[in-house]
Parts: C-alpha cells; structure tokens; sequence
C-alpha cells in the first residue's frame, strides 16, 4: 500500500510546483502564464509530456492540470532519460524574452530567443523540443524569474513507435516555432 501512496504523491508532486522560495513570485507567475501555451510539461512518474494544460496559482505553488478534453496533447510512455536538463534559461527582458547560453569557453551570454534558439539547434543538428518540469521556475536574479529549459530526445524514447516520435515531434516543433514568433511579445 505504502508504494502506491508514494508513487501518487509523486505524481502530484509533479504537477504541484512550490514557488515558496522564489522572491520574484508575482511576476514568476505571469511570465510562466505567458509561455504556459508554448512550452510543454513533464511529468517523470507518469512519463507523460503535457503539450496543453491549464495553469493554477495557489499563494505558494503552480499547480498544471493537463487538459482532460484533448487526449491528442498528453504523450505517454517518455522514460526520464529522454529528457535532459540543458541549463538555459528564459527570463523576460524590455524586449521580450532572452535566454542564457553559454558559449565554448564557458561564458554565459543573454541572447534573443530566436537568435539562441537558432544557435541550439545549429549545435545539436537537429530538432530542439524545449520542454520544462517542477523546479523549472526560479529566480534569474532578485527582480527576474526565469525558466529552465529541459530537451526531449525523441531518440532515447525507445519503446515508442517511429510514428509516435515523428507524431511528437511534430506537435512539439509546431508549439517551439509558434514562440518563437511570440518571443517579443511574452516579457514582462
């Protein structure tokens, strides 16, 4: 009984994102409102990537109720090693949204989003599906939230069929370009 208890309190887990610590909580809030329709959620104890979900706020947490209506947007079976931490962030600047990268030698550079977005997919030779997970939301600096950006590596999703990835990739390169043409739009 007791690993059923755990294995629903990491799901909800999951989908329950403490903001607690952040000091930029407020504006954390709306800019993840801003990018919530753009990049998608994943959850590990389900192996689930949300590509349309809604976004609560508590006084202290992000809660992610992934759409119940559109079966199309909920992908199952992702294993948790498809998707990677990548340490770029997002946070809202005057312009937009920038992003921090950082270069061969170990500099970190804030760049606009489709300048970096150009850049990662350059340097990976291949699709670049931005999605993100609890802990992702934080703070940039003292008066800027940021989030963290993870990649699903279609490749390393093995157990899904060649349709599925494609059926995936798809979706998900669909939702990256249409914030991509947003990006000037999305700061705070």
């Amino acid at each position: 009984m007791s690993g059923l208890r755990e294995r629903k309190l990491a799901i909800a887990a999951d989908l329950h994102w403490s903001i607690e610590e952040m000091r930029t909580k407020e504006t954390g809030k709306q800019f993840l409102l801003n990018l919530a329709q753009f990049l998608p959620v994943y959850s590990p104890a389900l192996k689930q990537v949300y590509s349309a979900y809604d976004t609560y706020f508590t006084k202290s947490a992000v809660v992610i109720l992934p759409d119940p209506v559109d079966f199309t947007s909920t992908y199952s079976h992702i294993p948790e090693p498809a998707v990677k931490a990548t340490g770029i962030l997002l946070h809202p600047t005057p312009d937009g949204i920038g992003v921090n990268v950082k270069t061969r030698n170990n500099k970190t550079v804030t760049l606009p989003l489709p300048k970096a977005f150009m850049l990662i997919k350059n340097q990976l030779n291949g699709p670049f599906l931005p999605v993100i997970k609890r802990g992702d939301l934080r703070d940039f600096d003292q008066l800027t939230p940021c989030i963290h950006l993870n990649a699903l590596a279609l490749g390393k999703a093995e157990t899904l069929s060649r349709f599925e990835r494609m059926d995936i990739n798809k979706a998900l390169d669909k939702q990256t370009n249409e914030l991509l043409m947003s990006a000037h739009l999305l700061g705070v």
